[in-house]
């Protein structure tokens, strides 16, 4: 079980810088080759001041900021009693190549089911660009418990 104390727990905010080639590389790694993300001068014909990241890619940058293992290491959570169970994404606007993207995590909720043999996570993150929100996301993770057979 998780110490319910931490439900309202924010990560301090911290600031990722996203570049060209980390999108590329980001792309490569999921098979997306839209030349919108991947080309200026398709990205401006778009009428985008720079290429767009894919709509997933504000993931990858939680890794650089406060990382669901971090934050499992935290809530003193063994990383292999975890399953990422869901996640869901707002955009308010695209997130460009060029922008600095401020992200903070808070920890939304926290629940047990099965009489304590699963405990739930809620964390919710929001990425911001000059003190502007541009998207945010939900993530639930599911913690297996130890259980008492009596």
């Amino acid at each position: 079980m998780i110490d319910p104390s931490f439900k309202g727990y924010t990560t301090a905010p911290s600031t990722v810088q996203i570049d060209a080639w980390r999108v590329k590389l980001f792309c490569q790694a999921i098979g997306e080759a839209n030349p919108l993300h991947l080309d200026e001068n398709v990205a401006h014909a778009a009428g985008y001041s720079h290429c767009p990241v894919p709509p997933t890619f504000l993931k990858a940058l939680e890794s650089e900021h406060f990382s669901s293992a971090q934050l499992l290491s935290v809530l003193k959570v063994s990383v292999g009693k975890v399953l990422h169970v869901e996640q869901s994404f707002d955009y308010v606007r695209p997130v460009c190549v060029g922008e600095a993207v401020e992200i903070s995590r808070t920890i939304t909720d926290l629940y047990d089911k099965r009489e304590g043999a699963m405990s739930f996570i809620v964390v919710r993150t929001d990425y911001r660009v000059d003190e502007q929100v541009v998207g945010s996301s939900v993530q639930t993770i599911m913690i297996r418990n130890e259980t008492v057979v009596t």
